[in-house]
């Protein structure tokens, strides 16, 4: 609306997940010069490590012109051939057909389809973790990683007044 409304386009599109918490400034101005159609964080250093048929879902940032198949993805998503998303998928993963694709495999599996270059970003090039705001018994929030991405070139050093926590290791019976 914006874009028909004022008569221009917008060079990037950002998608993220609804828990992104921004850890420190984002500077979108220096992919301009990069390549890929789409760029994601890399979080090659995650653990668990992802597997090679996944590409990070947690933000996706979208060159204008293929923007459209991640602003339509829930229509997108009906059109994905899920069986050939599953086919594949290593035995380890599928395990007899009997585990489809997750949505980072879908995700894959739709760029790959597409066509779409995607670049991978270290994790300080896109400084936000998926986070948790948890209000504990005495009014205080915690916050903490609900997952935590991190990259092994370019990655995110945190600051000692950020989070730094994941929620799966917070012994939560001390604190609700």
């Amino acid at each position: 609306q914006w874009e028909s409304e004022g008569g221009f386009k917008y060079d990037f599109v950002v998608f993220l997940r609804d828990d992104s918490l921004w850890l420190n400034d984002f500077n979108i101005h220096y992919l301009t010069d990069e390549v890929g159609d789409i760029f994601v964080p890399a979080c090659d250093a995650r653990d668990p490590p992802m597997e090679r048929s996944e590409v990070n879902d947690h933000i996706l940032i979208s060159r204008r012109n293929v923007a459209s198949i991640f602003g339509n993805y829930y229509t997108t998503m009906f059109n994905v051939d899920m069986v050939g998303c599953m086919n594949q998928l290593p035995e380890t993963i599928h395990r007899g057909m009997t585990r489809g694709c997750n949505s980072e495999m879908v995700l894959k599996w739709v760029t790959d389809k597409q066509g779409l270059i995607v670049t991978k970003l270290g994790q300080k090039d896109v400084p936000f973790q998926r986070s948790a705001n948890v209000k504990l018994r005495n009014g205080s929030n915690l916050q903490c990683f609900h997952k935590f991405c991190q990259s092994t070139k370019r990655p995110l050093k945190l600051e000692k007044d950020k989070p730094n926590q994941t929620c799966k290791n917070i012994s939560w019976d001390n604190l609700l």
